[in-house]
């Protein structure tokens, strides 16, 4: 048991150290007075920011589109169109291209050029037949644009047709149909385009696919992938061709194709990844949003601590991933929070433009043309690396959780934390080797972790990652400041909240528990529980426990006791839109567990079936743990 523990305790994640070879920086910031919802963010090969708006005004959705120059301080035009758009594009000289929305009368779609000066259009042009979904379009260097949409075949079969549009508007090039829904459009330097979207259904399995259209409108291969990897496909500057999904809605997936449309190589970035795009020489640019710890190289803020949220909080991020999948630069957007997701737009020389909503820590570095926001409010972020304040600064502490659920938020006394970060120790990690009566030392490998002055009981320490036991003496109700030493160097602080209790149980992934079977056996899905058997889970974050236990001791016998009172349930939503049941379990033991730090909790419990879209969690009177799931037989 102990091992087994060792490994979800003590080991290191995969955060990579930093080194300075590839390194973006903010080169401003500022506020933005525009409607989030709905928002879509482009740019051109100067820079400019493109931003596209609507708003409801007596029942009709009327848009507008703002060009801004590229140092933000300018707005250059505002083209208030008067009709509502479903989707922009701008071609690399700055052309900019909309859909507008389709009306009630009419009989076929639009494609429409915004004239130049920013006042009224420039041209209007049908399609030839009308869209019956939302569409992807995209426009290249000689003004011509290509359109993906949706167009049902006799009422039953959906088919991607693509339409280019002639560089004057006066002219459909060729229009090109095959069977799917598409969702997104890239083009390379021959004019060729690859369409990403949701393939026809067959045999129950959800599908997406990826097809390429030469520049005169032959078809070319149709590859199939698993439903969520196929949403967003971009191209760089040599034709190199890269698809962006999800897998299961919980981290974004990189696919690099190759010349026949199949994937050649897989990146996985972690976290609920929701914006992508490539600059010139492919490196992919990923936002992403989540409230876990992440690991990050060369971050240039710290995860967001939300003083109102008082278990967790969600940051927004920022990964540079290069053509080989190897991570350049993982960071926390500086004052980005999770009131909404991030636009990103990227230049081909690797100018990368954010639009995001402020966190309360955000300070905007310079004042832009539109009116100051508050927190919830949008505002804009340049980075590059080329940065007026390159080499950027960057924080070796970037963030802190739970040591069992990754979940950022608020600590308490005696929780097991993890610190992430670059630089907080040894490359080759260091795990602490404890036999009673002995203390978890304070001082490991030349690092030392201070909470309020405190130092802190260590068990894992490395470049990366530090995990810890908060010490017993933290206040609940007021904050505490988290320090590292490394070889006598300080590092940046953060302030954590304290609470009196952050229950959460250890997990293998971020789904099931780390779990023993009643045999003694780990719980897994080739090795489930049988149903009415004793399920052992292990926890931290429960509270005090008595009588008191020294900073970093092992728990011997006689066992104390956790202080506050718990219990476990499943929780199970009844219908799609229903409310919730929950389905308590028969506790057999809950208190610290023997022969391990104090601080963790073992929880030992009878397992019944519970629904599998359900979940499981520890309640503390209104205080919840995250849900965990466990491996049982027959489900």
């Amino acid at each position: 048991m102990r091992q087994f523990l060792g490994l979800i305790l003590f080991s290191a994640t995969s955060a990579a150290a930093a080194t300075p070879a590839f390194q973006i920086g903010v080169n401003y910031s500022e506020w933005l007075s525009l409607a989030a919802s709905g928002t879509q963010l482009a740019t051109d090969n100067s820079g400019a920011a493109y931003f596209l708006t609507s708003t409801l005004q007596s029942n009709v959705v009327l848009s507008t589109v703002t060009k801004l120059t590229p140092d933000g301080k300018t707005i250059l035009w505002q083209n208030q169109l008067g009709f509502g758009v479903s989707a922009m594009t701008v071609d690399p000289n700055g052309g900019v291209y909309v859909v507008p929305m389709r009306q009630q009368s009419d009989t076929t779609g639009y494609v429409a050029k915004l004239s130049t000066t920013g006042t009224g259009l420039a041209w209007t042009t049908s399609v030839g037949f009308l869209p019956q979904g939302p569409p992807a379009m995209a426009a290249d260097s000689q003004g011509r644009v290509y359109l993906a949409v949706q167009y049902v075949v006799n009422f039953v079969t959906p088919s991607a047709h693509v339409v280019r549009v002639n560089a004057s508007g006066s002219a459909i090039d060729f229009t090109t149909s095959f069977l799917g829904t598409p969702i997104s459009i890239a083009l390379d330097p021959s004019g060729a385009a690859y369409i990403a979207g949701t393939a026809v259904n067959t045999g129950g399995t959800g599908t997406g696919f990826l097809a390429k259209v030469a520049s005169d409108g032959a078809a070319g291969y149709y590859m199939v992938f698993p439903a969520g990897l196929s949403e967003t496909v971009a191209v760089d500057a040599n034709g190199n061709v890269a698809l962006f999904g999800t897998s299961s809605g919980i981290a974004g997936v990189i696919q690099r194709i190759d010349s026949s449309g199949a994937a050649t190589l897989e990146t996985t970035v972690p976290g609920a990844a929701v914006a992508f795009s490539l600059d010139a020489a492919g490196n992919a640019y990923v936002a992403a949003v989540t409230n876990q710890l992440y690991p990050v190289k060369n971050s240039l803020a710290t995860c967001l601590f939300d003083p109102a949220s008082t278990l967790t909080s969600y940051s927004e991020l920022l990964n540079v991933i290069a053509p080989d999948g190897s991570i350049l630069q993982a960071t926390y957007i500086p004052g980005g929070d999770n009131l909404g997701s991030p636009l990103l737009a990227v230049t081909p020389s690797g100018t990368v433009l954010v639009a995001a909503t402020a966190g309360s820590g955000f300070t905007p570095t310079q004042t832009g043309p539109f009116l100051a926001g508050t927190t919830g409010s949008m505002f804009l972020s340049n980075l590059s690396s080329t940065a007026s304040n390159s080499p950027a600064p960057t924080y070796s502490l970037a963030c802190a959780g739970s040591a069992a659920s990754l979940t950022i938020g608020s600590i308490s006394p005696g929780e097991l934390v993890t610190l992430f970060g670059n630089g907080l120790g040894p490359q080759q990690g260091v795990q602490a080797y404890v036999a009673p009566p002995n203390l978890s030392p304070t001082r490991m490998a030349n690092v030392q972790v201070t909470l309020d002055g405190t130092p802190a009981p260590l068990l894992w320490v490395q470049d990366a990652q530090i995990n810890l036991v908060a010490p017993w003496s933290l206040t609940p109700g007021q904050n505490a400041q988290v320090c590292v030493s490394y070889n006598d160097v300080n590092t940046n602080c953060l302030t954590l909240p304290v609470v009196q209790a952050t229950p959460a149980v250890f997990m293998v992934d971020a789904q099931y528990a780390a779990a023993l079977n009643q045999d003694g056996t780990y719980n897994s899905a080739g090795n489930p529980a049988a149903p009415g058997s004793i399920v052992t889970v292990y926890a931290t974050g429960l509270g005090p426990i008595t009588p008191s236990q020294p900073d970093g001791s092992l728990i011997g016998v006689p066992l104390p006791a956790n202080t506050l009172t718990f219990g476990v349930e499943a929780v199970e939503p009844f219908g799609p839109s229903g409310p919730e049941v929950y389905l308590p379990f028969d506790v057999q033991y809950a208190g610290p567990a023997p022969t391990l730090v104090a601080g963790v909790s073992q929880i030992n419990f009878r397992i019944v079936p519970y629904l599998a879209y359900g979940s499981i969690q520890l309640y503390m009177g209104s205080t919840f743990s995250p849900g965990f799931s466990i491996h049982l037989a027959g489900q």
